[in-house]
């Protein structure tokens, strides 16, 4: 428990940091569109993810030693031509999410998504404040994946209404794969190679 306290905090820390690339973020690039298709609620774009197998990897950043993570942005896709999107609310429910990986809503302390966590995240649109549906999951790990083993994180979207107030199926399951940039990769390379030198540099006095 202690430990999930004390990583909470640390995520809380990358949470902060995480701002200055995700307010870069201005024509929205890369979010998750969240809509609907064929009577249930569906992931729009990116095409990776809107389509079989429904998956799209993403690069992790150090974002403190030893602490790795990436901003993934998260809205309600609007058609081209309409003034609404096409949900009113959804709810993105985890069904799979790897040891060691958690996600926080960006600016709060609590990790909604993890081991033992509520795993569940609901978006609402207002039309009072149609921008606040836009917001980002900051996804992080104390924990170095490799290319061929990444830390995954599975999610359907559930209790979906559409704009015109139509309750929606659930989607299919959807997944987010998270490697390392090639710099930590690099770097972990290095580390390694270190501790084999001192090794035989041990052995042969």
């Amino acid at each position: 428990m202690k430990r999930w306290m004390t990583f909470g905090l640390t995520i809380a820390l990358s949470a902060l940091l995480s701002v200055s690339f995700a307010q870069h973020d201005h024509d929205h690039e890369g979010d998750i569109h969240l809509g609907l298709m064929d009577g249930a609620a569906a992931v729009i774009e990116p095409e990776e993810l809107a389509m079989p197998p429904y998956r799209i990897r993403y690069t992790l950043e150090e974002l403190l030693p030893g602490l790795f993570g990436v901003d993934v942005g998260w809205d309600f896709h609007t058609e081209e031509g309409d003034d609404h999107p096409q949900l009113r609310r959804v709810t993105i429910q985890q069904v799979f999410i790897s040891p060691r990986l958690v996600g926080v809503i960006e600016g709060q302390e609590d990790p909604i998504f993890g081991a033992g966590l509520p795993g569940t995240w609901t978006l609402i649109y207002d039309p009072n404040d149609p921008d606040a549906v836009h917001q980002h999951i900051i996804f992080a790990t104390d924990f170095l994946p490799s290319e061929d083993n990444p830390l995954i994180f599975q999610f359907r979207l559930v209790e979906a209404v559409a704009w015109d107030g139509t309750a929606l199926n659930d989607s299919v399951v959807y997944t987010l794969e998270f490697v390392p940039e090639p710099a930590s990769l690099l770097a972990l390379g290095a580390g390694l190679a270190g501790l084999v030198a001192l090794r035989r540099r041990g052995g042969k006095r």
